[in-house]
């Protein structure tokens, strides 16, 4: 019932965004943006993303090969149904379904390969930190923005340069606190094995087994977070990572012929980070075409806003096309099928809320 209401609330906010922004679109306009874009400096935006592909496995190298060695095609196989499936599937099931398929091409316990994801998220997040704080100390507008006319029905206020600062503070600390946790799960695992299965034995002696073997394999796949070199070399690979996302997003806004502050991409970068975390349709249509136009609007009011409109359809495009393409290559040679891992991912979903009702 849960999963039902987050699907169908990630659809209505779809649906409202995407007629937020684009019912008074002049489409005849956006259209001429598109057949006036560069599209050298596009594929070369093509071309940054297919290599993010290949440095999210270098990333998480140093996490799963620090307990386990697994082969570069397993990884990138894993990865890439992932993404697959968060973009295709509704209520961000690509994470999960990422362990599923690791667990599957290596033998490896289901609850240590969403260890490594986990800790893969964890470095994933150093680097949206940097982000956001390279938009704290570069966003510094002079007044407050207004929305566009044709954008005011829904909030018809102004939007301060200090708010924005502070929400990506707020979303930085918020990570930093996440990490903190982490640690101190990592540090005190054998004890958090040893209270699992003390207070799940209140209930079932069975039961409290099984989830003390599933906390233990959860805790063996933390183990880069007791390896600080490993550990560091994934967060500076993150660095990187994200560097080549804002290089993205630079080609993209020179491909639309736009005139830019140099630090429109680390804006444009936190608001997508802000819109997509919130539950959406599949795709992230809607949440993904705000945050775009948004960033633009940040960094400068004065743009036209089909041009703007333009320019997100396109980001869009160029981060779903290649995603899916490779995705389904790679369910192909896996020969898995999307359905299939999503049943199990339902399934994972529905033993792991069982087991807190019997708790």
């Amino acid at each position: 019932m849960q999963r039902r209401i987050q699907i169908l609330l990630g659809a209505v906010i779809g649906v409202v965004l995407v007629w937020w922004l684009f019912k008074d679109t002049n489409w005849v306009a956006v259209f001429a943006a598109v057949r006036a874009a560069h599209w050298g400096w596009l594929a070369f935006a093509v071309a940054t993303l297919l290599l993010s592909f290949v440095v999210r496995i270098w990333r998480w190298y140093y996490v799963v090969c620090s307990d386990q060695k697994v082969s570069f095609a397993r990884m990138f196989s894993a990865t890439q149904i992932g993404f697959l499936a968060n973009f295709v599937l509704p209520a961000r099931m690509g994470e999960p379904i990422r362990a599923i398929v690791l667990s599957r091409s290596t033998g490896l316990p289901f609850s240590k390969t969403f260890a490594f994801v986990a800790i893969d998220r964890l470095t994933d997040m150093a680097g949206l930190a940097m982000v956001l704080g390279l938009t704290v100390a570069t966003f510094h507008p002079a007044q407050p923005i207004q929305l566009p006319a044709d954008l005011r029905n829904l909030y018809s206020g102004e939007i301060s340069g200090v708010l924005v600062r502070r929400a990506a503070e707020t979303v930085a600390f918020g990570m930093i606190g996440l990490t903190g946790i982490m640690f101190l799960f990592y540090l005190q695992r054998e004890r958090v094995v040893r209270w699992t299965g003390q207070f799940v034995g209140l209930f079932s002696k069975r039961l409290a087994e099984k989830a003390s073997g599933l906390v233990g394999h959860f805790t063996e796949g933390m183990s880069a977070m007791g390896k600080p070199a490993d550990l560091g070399r994934s967060i500076l690979v993150s660095l990187l990572l994200w560097g080549i996302f804002a290089i993205g997003h630079w080609a993209i806004f020179k491909g639309m012929r736009l005139d830019l502050p140099w630090y429109s991409p680390f804006v444009t970068l936190s608001m997508l980070a802000v819109f997509i975390s919130v539950p959406g349709p599949p795709g992230f249509v809607g949440p993904f075409h705000v945050a775009i136009v948004a960033g633009l609007l940040l960094v400068n009011p004065g743009i036209n806003m089909d041009v703007a409109r333009a320019t997100a359809i396109l980001a869009h495009l160029i981060n779903l096309l290649p995603v899916v393409l490779v995705g389904v290559w790679c369910l192909s040679t896996e020969k898995m099928s999307l359905r299939e891992l999503k049943q199990e991912s339902e399934q994972v979903n529905k033993q792991a809320a069982g087991a807190e009702e019997r708790a």
